[in-house]
């Protein structure tokens, strides 16, 4: 009977022990998904900021590329001007003329 007793206890004890255990690991977790849902909402207000500042970047880009291609396009004018100038000079001074 004493041995039934102690093993009566022993298992008690063993019971109590794991549920000291799994209080513990359900608590850690708990304290875990906080944390993670914490830094998920931190990441995604990051990616949040990043998407507008490309989109802002983006719109920056283009406005570059049209005002580049404005500039090009009057570069062109110009030359083309200087050329045909150049050629008007050329065919006054040329000898016979």
């Amino acid at each position: 009977m004493i041995s039934a007793t102690r093993s009566g206890r022993a298992s008690e004890g063993h019971g109590r022990y794991d549920f000291d255990r799994l209080e513990r690991s359900v608590e850690f977790l708990i304290r875990e998904h906080e944390r993670l849902s914490a830094e998920r909402e931190a990441l995604l207000g990051e990616l949040l900021e990043r998407e507008l500042r490309i989109s802002s970047l983006e719109s920056r880009l283009e406005t570059e590329r049209v005002t580049r291609a404005a500039a090009v396009e009057s570069v062109n004018k110009i030359l083309t001007r200087l050329e045909q100038l150049q050629a008007s000079v050329e065919g006054s001074t040329e000898p016979g003329r």
